[in-house]
């Protein structure tokens, strides 16, 4: 009986999901074409028909991070107000984090940083991406009076970083309580930081 090969398509966002196990259990410097192979049932040269080499791999892992990230602003724009939005935003983002484990190993791993790879750069544009879209969040948010005539480029910084550090903290305590609970906390914060109150 022959084995049904799979679509490349529907094989590669099977390796995507495989890259986010490893790098959720031991981080980026254990994602190799031998362990995706193990972890497919597939041999090692097999994967080499869907990426020359690691560094594609990271590549093509980030490109897909890019979309994710921008599914989660997509649906965060559905909310109707600002407040809606971003509360949104701090949701989905949180939930992706509390579900792959992935977005701290991802944002500060030394395997990205440590040569001016095309890994470095795709981070790059998957982060600043991310930075624009919810700029434009941001900027809508002032233009309607919502929030405070600010730099938005800041905001967003504070924004992010307030992700970054609860995930941290999070990950620092055994991940032993929900992060998306932490919405609330950090709504607070921007309501009382960036968000004109309103009478």
């Amino acid at each position: 009986m022959t084995k049904v090969r799979k679509p490349i398509k529907e094989r590669k966002e099977e390796i995507f999901w495989i890259i986010v196990d490893i790098i959720s259990e031991h981080g980026f410097i254990c994602v190799s074409t031998v362990e995706i192979a193990k972890r497919l049932g597939v041999s090692q040269p097999a994967i080499y028909k869907y990426f020359p080499n690691k560094e594609e791999i990271i590549v093509y892992f980030l490109d897909n991070l890019k979309e994710i990230l921008s599914d989660i602003v997509t649906n965060a724009k559905k909310g109707k107000t600002t407040e809606e939005k971003l509360s949104l935003l701090y949701k989905h983002h949180l939930e992706l984090i509390e579900k792959t484990k992935i977005l701290p190993r991802v944002v500060f791993s030394d395997e990205i940083y440590l040569d001016g790879s095309k890994k470095r750069k795709k981070l790059k544009e998957v982060i600043t991406s991310y930075k624009k879209k919810i700029k434009k969040i941001i900027e809508d948010g002032i233009k309607k009076g919502d929030i405070k005539d600010l730099d938005p480029d800041i905001i967003v910084r504070i924004f992010i970083g307030s992700i970054l550090s609860t995930s941290l903290d999070w990950m620092l305590n055994g991940m032993n309580y929900s992060l998306v609970e932490q919405r609330d906390k950090l709504m607070e914060f921007l309501k009382e930081t960036i968000f004109v109150k309103k009478n």
